[in-house]
Protein backbone atom coordinates (compact mmCIF):
# COMPACT_ATOMS: atom_id res chain seq x y z
CA UNK A 1 0.00 0.00 0.00
CA UNK A 2 2.76 2.10 0.93
CA UNK A 3 4.26 1.29 -2.99
CA UNK A 4 1.01 2.23 -4.07
CA UNK A 5 0.93 5.70 -2.26
CA UNK A 6 4.08 6.57 -3.31
CA UNK A 7 3.73 6.22 -7.11
CA UNK A 8 0.55 7.75 -6.45
CA UNK A 9 2.14 10.89 -5.01
CA UNK A 10 4.81 10.77 -8.14
CA UNK A 11 1.68 11.03 -10.29
CA UNK A 12 0.12 13.95 -8.56
CA UNK A 13 3.73 16.02 -8.56
CA UNK A 14 3.97 15.12 -12.33
CA UNK A 15 0.26 16.44 -13.08
CA UNK A 16 1.22 19.47 -11.08
CA UNK A 17 4.31 20.57 -12.91
CA UNK A 18 2.34 19.69 -16.08
CA UNK A 19 -0.16 21.78 -15.35
CA UNK A 20 2.22 24.77 -14.12
CA UNK A 21 4.07 24.35 -17.08
CA UNK A 22 0.56 24.37 -18.88
CA UNK A 23 -0.28 27.41 -17.32
CA UNK A 24 2.71 29.56 -18.44
CA UNK A 25 2.75 28.47 -21.78
CA UNK A 26 -0.51 29.87 -22.16
CA UNK A 27 0.62 32.94 -20.59
CA UNK A 28 3.55 33.26 -22.63
CA UNK A 29 1.43 32.83 -25.71
CA UNK A 30 -0.77 35.09 -24.68
CA UNK A 31 2.07 37.76 -24.70
CA UNK A 32 3.32 36.75 -27.56
CA UNK A 33 0.03 37.72 -29.63
CA UNK A 34 -1.15 40.97 -27.97
CA UNK A 35 2.90 41.91 -28.70
CA UNK A 36 2.10 41.24 -32.33
CA UNK A 37 -1.24 42.91 -32.34
CA UNK A 38 0.31 45.85 -30.64
CA UNK A 39 3.22 46.55 -33.30
CA UNK A 40 0.67 45.99 -36.18
CA UNK A 41 -1.53 48.28 -34.39
CA UNK A 42 1.43 50.79 -34.68
CA UNK A 43 2.76 49.67 -38.49
CA UNK A 44 -1.11 50.84 -39.79
CA UNK A 45 -0.77 54.12 -37.85
CA UNK A 46 2.70 54.77 -39.13
CA UNK A 47 1.81 53.83 -42.82
CA UNK A 48 -1.41 55.98 -42.70
CA UNK A 49 0.24 58.86 -41.18
CA UNK A 50 3.23 58.42 -43.52
CA UNK A 51 1.09 57.79 -46.58
CA UNK A 52 -0.27 60.90 -45.94
CA UNK A 53 1.97 63.15 -45.05
CA UNK A 54 4.01 61.77 -48.59
CA UNK A 55 0.65 63.29 -50.63
CA UNK A 56 1.62 66.19 -48.54
CA UNK A 57 -2.43 66.42 -47.93
CA UNK A 58 -3.02 68.31 -44.57
CA UNK A 59 -6.52 68.50 -42.60
CA UNK A 60 -9.08 70.79 -44.26
CA UNK A 61 -10.63 73.74 -42.31
CA UNK A 62 -14.01 74.86 -41.42
CA UNK A 63 -13.62 78.19 -43.42
CA UNK A 64 -11.94 76.42 -46.42
CA UNK A 65 -14.81 73.91 -46.47
CA UNK A 66 -17.34 77.24 -46.43
CA UNK A 67 -15.75 78.79 -49.61
CA UNK A 68 -15.41 75.28 -51.60
CA UNK A 69 -19.50 74.90 -51.25
CA UNK A 70 -20.00 78.47 -51.75
CA UNK A 71 -17.83 78.12 -54.99
CA UNK A 72 -19.17 75.19 -56.16
CA UNK A 73 -23.10 76.59 -55.66
CA UNK A 74 -21.85 80.09 -57.47
CA UNK A 75 -20.34 78.08 -60.79
CA UNK A 76 -23.49 76.16 -60.57
CA UNK A 77 -24.73 79.30 -61.32
CA UNK A 78 -22.68 80.62 -64.15
CA UNK A 79 -20.77 77.15 -65.18
CA UNK A 80 -17.91 76.69 -67.68
CA UNK A 81 -16.18 73.81 -68.34
CA UNK A 82 -12.78 74.72 -67.03
CA UNK A 83 -14.00 76.38 -63.74
CA UNK A 84 -16.05 72.86 -63.16
CA UNK A 85 -13.12 71.09 -63.97
CA UNK A 86 -11.59 72.87 -61.21
CA UNK A 87 -14.01 72.23 -58.75
CA UNK A 88 -14.31 68.43 -58.88
CA UNK A 89 -12.44 65.83 -58.59
CA UNK A 90 -11.54 63.67 -61.38
CA UNK A 91 -13.35 60.78 -59.34
CA UNK A 92 -16.11 62.66 -58.82
CA UNK A 93 -19.70 60.30 -59.09
CA UNK A 94 -22.28 62.86 -58.50
CA UNK A 95 -25.74 61.47 -57.91
CA UNK A 96 -29.14 63.21 -58.35
CA UNK A 97 -32.66 63.12 -56.30
CA UNK A 98 -33.80 61.30 -59.03
CA UNK A 99 -31.40 58.31 -59.07
CA UNK A 100 -29.03 59.22 -62.17
CA UNK A 101 -25.48 58.84 -60.97
CA UNK A 102 -22.68 60.56 -62.95
CA UNK A 103 -19.14 60.88 -64.03
CA UNK A 104 -17.10 64.22 -63.56
CA UNK A 105 -17.26 64.47 -67.46
CA UNK A 106 -21.19 63.81 -67.68
CA UNK A 107 -21.84 66.01 -65.37
CA UNK A 108 -19.62 68.81 -65.95
CA UNK A 109 -21.12 68.39 -69.42
CA UNK A 110 -24.88 68.54 -68.74
CA UNK A 111 -24.21 71.55 -66.31
CA UNK A 112 -22.90 73.65 -68.65
CA UNK A 113 -24.69 72.37 -71.87
CA UNK A 114 -28.15 70.79 -70.18
CA UNK A 115 -31.72 71.93 -69.97
CA UNK A 116 -31.58 72.82 -66.84
CA UNK A 117 -30.34 76.86 -66.27
CA UNK A 118 -29.46 77.84 -62.19
CA UNK A 119 -30.51 81.44 -61.52
CA UNK A 120 -29.43 80.82 -57.78
CA UNK A 121 -28.16 78.40 -55.05
CA UNK A 122 -28.28 78.41 -50.94
CA UNK A 123 -26.93 75.77 -49.08
CA UNK A 124 -28.98 76.45 -45.43
CA UNK A 125 -28.47 74.19 -42.42
CA UNK A 126 -25.15 73.26 -43.76
CA UNK A 127 -23.51 70.75 -41.65
CA UNK A 128 -19.67 70.05 -41.80
CA UNK A 129 -17.48 67.09 -40.80
CA UNK A 130 -13.99 66.94 -40.91
CA UNK A 131 -12.38 63.51 -41.07
CA UNK A 132 -8.04 64.68 -41.92
CA UNK A 133 -8.05 65.93 -45.86
CA UNK A 134 -11.68 64.29 -46.25
CA UNK A 135 -14.52 66.32 -45.69
CA UNK A 136 -18.53 65.56 -45.43
CA UNK A 137 -21.12 68.27 -46.35
CA UNK A 138 -24.84 68.29 -45.73
CA UNK A 139 -27.44 71.01 -46.66
CA UNK A 140 -30.39 71.61 -47.90
CA UNK A 141 -30.10 72.12 -51.62
CA UNK A 142 -32.37 75.38 -52.43
CA UNK A 143 -32.28 76.24 -55.97
CA UNK A 144 -34.41 78.74 -58.63
CA UNK A 145 -33.41 77.86 -61.97
CA UNK A 146 -35.04 76.79 -65.34
CA UNK A 147 -35.41 73.61 -66.94
CA UNK A 148 -36.12 73.93 -70.77
CA UNK A 149 -37.36 77.54 -70.48
CA UNK A 150 -39.41 76.86 -67.64
CA UNK A 151 -39.21 77.88 -64.55
CA UNK A 152 -38.62 75.73 -60.94
CA UNK A 153 -38.00 75.62 -57.67
CA UNK A 154 -35.83 72.76 -55.98
CA UNK A 155 -35.21 71.92 -52.40
CA UNK A 156 -33.68 68.52 -51.99
CA UNK A 157 -31.44 67.18 -48.92
CA UNK A 158 -27.52 66.92 -50.37
CA UNK A 159 -24.47 65.55 -49.07
CA UNK A 160 -21.00 65.99 -50.57
CA UNK A 161 -18.00 64.72 -49.94
CA UNK A 162 -14.84 67.10 -50.58
CA UNK A 163 -11.01 65.65 -50.54
CA UNK A 164 -7.82 67.81 -50.12
CA UNK A 165 -5.67 67.24 -52.68
CA UNK A 166 -1.36 67.99 -52.73
CA UNK A 167 -2.06 71.33 -54.17
CA UNK A 168 -4.51 71.99 -50.61
CA UNK A 169 -7.38 72.99 -52.99
CA UNK A 170 -10.91 70.76 -51.93
CA UNK A 171 -12.45 69.51 -55.35
CA UNK A 172 -15.99 67.81 -54.42
CA UNK A 173 -15.44 63.95 -54.54
CA UNK A 174 -18.90 62.90 -54.15
CA UNK A 175 -22.56 64.14 -54.23
CA UNK A 176 -26.12 62.70 -53.72
CA UNK A 177 -29.09 64.23 -53.68
CA UNK A 178 -32.24 63.03 -52.13
CA UNK A 179 -35.67 64.01 -52.15
CA UNK A 180 -36.92 65.23 -48.37
CA UNK A 181 -40.44 64.63 -46.73
CA UNK A 182 -43.18 67.32 -47.88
Amino acid sequence: MVMGQRKFMKMIDLNGIEKIRGFWITILFALFVLMGCKQNEKQAKDITSTDTMELGQDSATTDEVQHAVMAFNIAMVDPTVELMEALCAEELTYGHSSGLIQDRAAFIDDIVNGPFNFLSVEAPDQTIHISGNTVIVRHIFLARATNEGEPVDIRIGNVQVYQKGKDSKLRLLARQAYKLPN
